[in-house]
């Protein structure tokens, strides 16, 4: 009779005390585990648009070389048809030919859509600078048929960086030789 009423009595659950006790532990790991997660969360945006500016242009480089003709990467206009006269990368980039080398895209065609990369903006968390201009017209890299890069074949490097507490900043360089690297 004594084992009945023992198991009965541990079968009912929690008090509420246990439970605002267990409620309130987790609560405090919450926000010691939060600003940590956050940092995370914006070096993985920033490997990512890291990872993707490479990839974008290593295919423009690939796409000059290809078409044998000339291939323009800059910041994308609000648009997202074109390039606009900004350095800011953040607000995205798009990638399309410029065979006339007048430093626009090219009107597209059935056969040939121009632009044929379109990124839109990055996080506002993170910085882009191109930190060689002057070797760039407002920002933009040139990719020629050769696969060098630009007209007069001087190296472009692009930072990409961020705004929070301990963020580290990323290099894209690209050489004139059309090589790409980024550390």
């Amino acid at each position: 009779m004594k084992f009945r009423l023992l198991t009965a009595r541990r079968l009912r659950g929690f008090t509420m005390v246990e439970l605002m006790v267990v409620i309130g532990i987790a609560a405090v790991l919450a926000a010691v585990a939060a600003p940590a997660l956050q940092g995370t969360v914006n070096n993985f945006r920033q490997k990512s648009a890291l990872s993707l500016l490479v990839s974008d242009l290593n295919q423009a480089r690939g796409e000059a070389i290809k078409r044998n003709s000339r291939v323009l990467m800059c910041v994308r206009n609000a648009a997202g048809t074109g390039c606009d006269a900004s350095t800011n990368w953040l607000s995205g980039w798009v990638a399309c030919l410029d065979a006339n080398a007048d430093g626009a895209c090219d009107a597209a065609s059935a056969s040939s859509p121009n632009p044929f990369i379109v990124r839109p903006a990055l996080s506002a968390v993170l910085t882009a600078t191109v930190v060689d201009a002057a070797a760039s017209a407002q920002g933009s890299l040139r990719f020629n048929p050769n696969s060098t890069q630009g007209a007069g074949n001087s190296a472009v490097t692009l930072t990409l960086g961020g705004t929070w507490t301990g963020a580290v900043s990323h290099t894209v360089t690209v050489a004139g030789t059309g090589n790409i690297s980024s550390r």
